[in-house]
């Protein structure tokens, strides 16, 4: 016998017949299963390391060259693009940005504004009683670059000096705004902070504050806009402050407290403090009356 014809102890192959088998269905259906068993597995191990929890969104890598685009903080809120982001915060070149004012240590806002120097004289208002014996006429004029409104100024002063709480009872005049300064008794101006320590010079108003300075009233730009943290409110500044410094025109000097729980006298300094227990008042008629 030849080494071909030779057979393996326990081999039932017919002699000369090699050793690969023959490749059947039963087998390689076998072998197809395994294998797509082993991929079911390999996939649920991916999903589980990546996250299994739905309410988890995996974090995929951005590919090379790419720029990963903000997440968006609220559910349901998309993400804006990048240029999306510059555009909104750029201001509209149209308008300019209007910052607020500042506000220092002791509670005075500040605008910081630097008028232009020109003034617009405000059309008269109607005076809003009947002259007394005594009349007062004044001009008003507001500088530009204030921001503030001539005409609503002038009907809150109008309306102020001719109140009956006001210098009209306790002097016996009345004050009426007239468009020619020739005819004008005194000036009364609206002013930027530096305008002011212009126009109130050699007094010393620091940028800060109102004066009277021969014919001219001047009232600050940013005491008429923001008030003085001394009084409750803008508007009862604004009384205070026009009585206060046509009160210096027609002669009154400064006073003082008289006692706790009083009505401040409308010539005490009460736009930087209030010292002696009183409250705030700018009405002439109510000095010194029980708050």
């Amino acid at each position: 016998m030849t080494a071909s014809e030779t057979t393996t102890p326990g081999d039932d192959r017919p002699a000369g017949q090699t050793d690969r088998r023959p490749w059947s269905w039963p087998r390689a259906l076998l072998v197809l299963t395994v294998l797509l068993a082993v991929v079911a597995l390999v996939g649920l191990s991916v999903r589980a390391w990546v996250g299994g929890d739905e309410d988890t969104q995996a974090t995929v890598p951005a590919d090379p060259g790419t720029t990963a685009q903000p997440q968006a903080d609220a559910v349901g809120t998309p993400a804006p693009a990048t240029a999306d982001v510059a555009a909104s915060a750029a201001p509209d070149p149209g308008t300019t940005p209007s910052p607020g004012p500042r506000t220092d240590d002791k509670g005075f806002a500040h605008s910081d504004v630097v008028g232009d120097g020109t003034w617009t004289l405000t059309d008269p208002v109607p005076p809003s009683q009947p002259g007394a014996a005594t009349v007062y006429r004044y001009v008003l004029r507001v500088e530009g670059g204030t921001g503030v409104d001539g005409a609503t100024a002038a009907a809150t002063i109008q309306g102020v000096l001719n109140d009956d709480r006001g210098w009209r009872t306790v002097e016996g005049v009345s004050f009426e705004q007239v468009s020619d300064p020739d005819m004008a008794d005194f000036t009364l101006s609206i002013a930027s902070p530096p305008m002011v320590d212009t126009l109130c010079a050699p007094l010393q108003t620091i940028s800060m504050w109102n004066c009277r300075n021969g014919d001219n009233v001047v009232l600050n730009s940013d005491r008429w806009s923001y008030g003085s943290p001394t009084f409750p409110d803008v508007d009862s500044y604004r009384i205070y402050v026009i009585n206060h410094e046509v009160g210096h025109f027609l002669g009154h000097e400064h006073e003082f407290c008289a006692g706790p729980g009083l009505k401040s006298p409308t010539m005490a300094q009460q736009s930087r403090t209030r010292e002696g227990g009183c409250t705030a008042n700018g009405w002439p008629t109510q000095d010194n009356q029980a708050s």
